[in-house]
């Protein structure tokens, strides 16, 4: 499983993670609630029901978008879409 790497964009977020639901596997909390966050360390995380056929990270100050798929045919599917 390798990191993806995307500028981010707040309405970006929430289109990737509906694609991730609908193409891969419903997000954790099936409604786009995040899985985790940390006002400190400043991140936020969906996941996979399964917490790991896919990741979704915004992290970091400029934030950026990291992704993690599983799947390596989903996984270039999400990078034509996405990368």
């Amino acid at each position: 499983m390798r990191k993806h790497i995307l500028p981010y964009r707040s309405n970006k977020v929430s289109e990737i993670v509906t694609w991730l639901s609908e193409n891969i596997q419903i997000d954790f909390h099936n409604n786009g609630l995040k899985y985790n966050s940390s006002s400190v360390s400043q991140f936020v995380e969906w996941r996979s029901r399964d917490c790991e056929s896919w990741i979704l990270r915004v992290v970091g100050n400029p934030p950026r978008i990291y992704v993690e798929i599983k799947d390596e045919e989903y996984e270039v599917l999400f990078l034509l879409r996405w990368g």
